[in-house]
């Protein structure tokens, strides 16, 4: 009797839910740049026509070129060196340490979040470069944090490219694409599935609508589910005599 009504409360509740999530996140767009449901988000691009940035502490040397990856040790033969390079390098001493190519860069930002982050991975390093809103700073530098063990490093990047914008993408966005989809599916079911009951078993007014029983039933289904949930999934003892 609750079948199909407990099915249609799981789907809304699924959905109220995955839509809250969303929602918060900020969609990666490129490995420097990533966007809300609202339009704003962070977007580095502009970086990548400055020169790499470099901090030095610790013993460590630091060169990192966020969105594109260049060639960024003094030793030819390093991997930080190798091809078209790479977008973060580590120097310690006479090793030359890899920490991984804008492919490596994921985006951790959230709405409620105050400061996102760009987390890259390579291998068995991992490292987390904050990103610090400067709005009056000229220019951009980062700053090593802290660093855990041998293969996790903390920087801080700091500058006014770090800041929340308005981005505007080329394309539709991702909740446009999903209205269009639904109102896409929407149309083939109902209508293909008129067509078909019509021409295949030469079905005539109410009939033609696909399942019409179960969308006759629907609005009793809804309110069964209902009771069902508020009485705490517990059956009438009267049902039980």
């Amino acid at each position: 009797m609750f079948g199909p009504a407990w099915n249609l409360i799981v789907c809304v509740c699924f959905f109220t839910l995955f839509c809250e999530q969303t929602s918060s996140e900020c969609t990666q767009l490129t490995p420097c740049s990533c966007m809300f449901p609202d339009g704003h988000g962070y977007d580095l691009s502009p970086l990548r026509k400055l020169s790499p940035l470099q901090t030095i502490n610790d013993s460590y040397t630091f060169y990192f070129h966020p969105c594109t990856n260049k060639p960024l040790s003094v030793n030819v033969t390093s991997e930080c060196f190798k091809g078209d390079g790479v977008s973060l390098c580590a120097q310690h001493g006479n090793t030359t340490i890899n920490l991984g190519r804008v492919e490596d860069t994921h985006i951790e930002a959230a709405s409620d979040q105050v400061k996102p982050s760009l987390i890259i991975h390579h291998e068995n390093y991992t490292s987390s470069v904050t990103l610090f809103c400067c709005d009056s700073c000229t220019s951009s530098h980062i700053i090593m944090e802290t660093k855990i063990g041998n293969s996790e490093f903390r920087l801080l990047l700091v500058s006014p490219y770090a800041c929340k914008v308005s981005i505007r993408p080329k394309g539709l966005s991702i909740g446009s694409i999903l209205v269009l989809n639904f109102f896409i599916i929407t149309g083939v079911y109902f209508i293909g599935g008129a067509m078909a009951l019509k021409f295949l078993r030469g079905a005539t007014g109410w009939e033609m609508v696909p399942n019409h029983t179960f969308w006759g039933e629907l609005s009793s289904l809804v309110k069964d589910g209902i009771a069902f949930t508020f009485s705490c999934c517990r059956i009438d003892s009267y049902d039980r005599i």
